[in-house]
Formats: structure tokens, C-alpha cells, sequence
């Protein structure tokens, strides 16, 4: 696990948690507790961070017995997806469609989203919000706790962060939530930093990076029924997996594989995931002549996703920064090396956190194509190395990311700031 108080170094990083952490025991049996997520988007929408978050609630109500609650929007899948994991400790409820952007114009909406809030905080007795997005989550859950004196927990992944550093007025509002919040998790190094920087207290961070589920992603031999489809019999497989925005930076691999020149294998290219640089994407497959090597699969469901690490021998991403967005961590590069699977990633944002250089991967300046072609050119060569790297990143994958104690150490946060709080409160208004 990796819990860490920001201004601690502990004995071992990925798995010792704070000495400043309250010492408070975790047993399932203790007074369960009743909490409420906000976040603009969950599962089945993809992303890292909504499978950080799926997780560690849901660890919450499976491991503890505590009352979950997410509010959330509506996304495609949400029925079935919501009928397959509700149970009557973690309730989805969800409404409208996600904010489809930051602009001011949005603002409007924080009110329907502060009254259904209020709602179900007073229908199902809440006591602690954590919130998962700044806007409108964020400033929510801000308001909440000056009119109902309930506690927030916020979440940083650092790329929202940077990508409201330029902004005329947005920084100020994402400073006034993280610094008004009780506590903010940073869920990687990138995003402890960046709130040190725009003036969070150290004591106020603690630090929970994603975990992997290393028996769903566990190594097995690829489905010879995908291999038939997708032609791959025989070839070097290469994967990415994420949405399909410039930050990804799939253009990058794209264009170092169409200088490739010291290796004359056959390997060809998977990219899995939707997005609005699909069209350009396509397009410059096509003007470097890679249409042979270059397959788009689209969105994956989540319970065929490590299918489709399992087809790879090499899992890439040249994630890099495009005008403040960047990769805080990449869960991704875990799922791979959870599969047993060598990476290679962009020398950006939190990257470094999820690959250890030349030991489960390779970090490459994603800017300089030239560096790309000859981390691409070593990994398809030499078979060993690669087998190398799968090995020690799933070792890695495999003691440090358990989401079981992700979950555990929530746990404890959220019980030191409850009772912060109701140590806080007059005598007579304590439970």
C-alpha cells in the first residue's frame, strides 16, 4: 500500500503507513460509517480515476461494512453496470449527464447538483463527504460543510490541477476547495506536489496511489480466438489502452513506429479506447502508411480488458503534457505489468510513480521521437529484456497495489477525521 503523510518518509514506501496517522485499529465489527461520493462521472465511464474510486468505496463496503453512497450521472451502461454491483451497503444513485466541460457557463448547474445533495445527505444521514471532482463536486461539497457543518474529504490526481493553473478564475476556486477540504488524498507524488505548491498544509495530504487487481490481471496465455480476428498469429504485439486525447500521446507512437529501421520483425499496434483524436489518429495512420500495422479496437468492457493485455508483448503510452494535461499516474502501466507485461511511458506527470525505470519498464522523453524509435527498437529486439521487465512488474504489481489495503488505510483516514470532528463539537451535539 502506499499511504503517506506528506511531510513523512516512511521505513518502506509502498507499504509502511504514517506514525502520524492516528493509531486507530481497523475492525469490521467497530460502528460502521456513513459517507456519500460525489464525483462528475463513475463506472462504466472510463477512466483511471473512476476505477480508483470504484475500488476504494467499494473495498470500503465489502471490507468494513460502511455505507456507501455515490451520486453520480448518468453514463452508457450505467443499468446494468449499477445492477451488477449495488448491493445494500454501496448505492449508486445517479442524475442528468456529466458537465461536459468546466466553462462559467456551467455554473448554473451547481444548484440542481447542491439540492440533490442535500437530499440524500438528509435522507440517508451522512456524516462524512468526500468529493472526487472539483467541479462541481468540489465546490459542493465546499458549501455543504459551511451550512451543514458536514466534513469533506477531497481528491486530487494532479493533472486537474495543473490544468487549471492558466485559468482567469478557476484556480481560485480549486484552491479554496482543497484548502477549506478536512483532508485531501493525493493519489500519486504528482499530485501531493502540486498541492504543496498552490499552498495546501503538508499535514493536511495524505497520499493513496492506485492499486491493481493482480488476479483479474493475472499472466495467462492470450485467447486464440482474438488472435484469429486480429490477424496477430506470429507478429510482436504492441497495446495501448486510455482515451484517445492528445496527453495519451498515441501520435508519438504512431510516428516512431513509422521510423522504425533496426528491427525487422513484424509486430502490429493495438489501441484501445475512444476519444476526439480518434479521426486525426486514423488519419495520420494512414499518411505514414501504417494502416497494415495499426488496428483500432474502441472501448473495451472492463471485464475483457485483460484480454487484451494478455495479447500484447509490449504495452506502450508516450504520455506527455498538452497544455496542463498530463498523466498523474497511469493505472494502466499497473494493469499491464500486473499481466506480466513490460511498458513504456512518458517521462511526464506521475509516470514515474507507476513505472520503475529499467526495472518493469522503459521512461522515454515523449518529445523526442528519436529516443521513442530506440526504446521501441530494444524492446522488439530483445525478447529476454522484455521478459525481464513483465517479471519484475508483476512482482511489484503484486506486493505493493493491493486495493484490499488502499481501502483499509481510506478507512482509518476517515475515522481520524470524524472523530476530529466530533471532538470538535459542543458536548451536547456529540453522538
Amino acid at each position: 500500500m502506499n499511504v503517506v503523510k506528506a511531510n513523512h518518509n516512511p521505513r518502506r514506501d509502498s507499504c509502511a503507513a504514517p506514525s502520524t496517522l492516528s493509531e486507530v485499529a481497523w475492525n469490521p465489527a467497530r460502528e460502521t460509517l456513513n459517507m456519500a461520493l460525489l464525483t462528475d462521472s463513475f463506472l462504466p465511464h472510463a477512466g483511471g480515476s473512476r476505477v480508483y474510486y470504484f475500488n476504494l468505496f467499494k473495498g470500503l463496503s465489502e471490507q468494513c461494512g460502511d455505507q456507501i453512497s455515490i451520486l453520480t450521472t448518468k453514463v452508457p451502461g450505467w443499468k446494468s453496470f449499477d445492477a451488477a454491483v449495488q448491493t445494500p451497503t454501496f448505492q449508486i444513485k445517479r442524475h442528468a449527464q456529466p458537465l461536459p466541460d468546466w466553462k462559467y457557463q456551467q455554473a448554473l448547474k451547481l444548484f440542481p447538483a447542491m439540492a440533490r445533495s442535500l437530499q440524500l445527505l438528509r435522507s440517508q444521514h451522512v456524516n462524512l463527504l468526500h468529493t472526487g471532482d472539483l467541479f462541481p463536486q468540489g465546490v459542493v461539497g465546499m458549501w455543504i460543510k459551511r451550512s451543514l457543518k458536514i466534513p469533506y474529504i477531497a481528491y486530487a490526481h494532479g493533472e486537474e490541477i495543473t490544468r487549471t493553473d492558466c485559468s482567469r478564475y478557476q484556480y481560485r476556486v480549486r484552491d479554496s476547495v482543497y484548502t477549506n477540504a478536512d483532508l485531501v488524498i493525493a493519489a500519486n507524488e504528482f499530485a501531493r506536489q502540486n498541492l504543496l505548491r498552490i499552498g495546501v498544509k503538508d499535514t493536511s495530504i495524505y497520499k493513496i496511489t492506485p492499486g491493481v487487481d493482480c488476479e483479474r490481471f493475472a499472466p495467462s496465455s492470450p485467447r486464440q480466438d482474438l488472435i484469429r480476428q486480429l490477424h496477430l498469429n506470429g507478429k510482436t504485439v504492441l497495446l495501448s489502452v486510455g482515451r484517445l486525447v492528445p496527453h495519451k500521446g498515441h501520435s508519438v507512437i504512431l510516428t516512431a513506429l513509422a521510423k522504425l529501421s533496426n528491427w525487422p520483425g513484424d509486430y502490429h499496434y493495438l489501441i484501445v479506447g475512444e476519444g476526439p483524436s480518434k479521426p486525426a489518429l486514423m488519419s495520420l495512420v494512414r499518411d505514414l502508411k501504417l494502416s497494415e500495422k495499426v488496428t483500432f479496437i474502441g472501448k473495451v468492457p472492463e471485464t475483457e480488458l485483460a484480454d487484451f493485455y494478455r495479447l500484447s508483448d509490449l504495452f506502450v503510452l508516450a504520455n506527455r503534457e498538452v497544455k496542463g494535461e498530463m498523466e498523474g499516474f497511469g493505472m494502466v502501466f499497473l494493469e499491464a505489468n500486473a499481466a506480466g507485461k513490460p511498458v513504456l511511458g512518458g517521462r511526464t506527470g506521475g509516470t514515474s510513480e507507476a513505472v520503475i525505470e529499467n526495472s518493469t519498464g522503459i521512461l522515454v522523453d515523449p518529445e523526442n521521437v528519436d529516443e521513442v524509435v530506440k526504446a521501441l527498437e530494444l524492446l522488439l529486439s530483445n525478447i529476454e529484456l522484455r521478459r525481464r521487465l513483465g517479471e519484475a512488474g508483476r512482482r511489484r504489481a503484486v506486493v505493493d497495489f493491493s486495493w484490499s489495503d488502499r481501502a483499509h488505510n481510506l478507512r482509518q483516514i476517515c475515522l481520524e477525521v470524524s472523530e476530529r470532528v466530533r471532538s470538535a463539537l459542543p458536548a451536547t451535539h456529540r453522538c
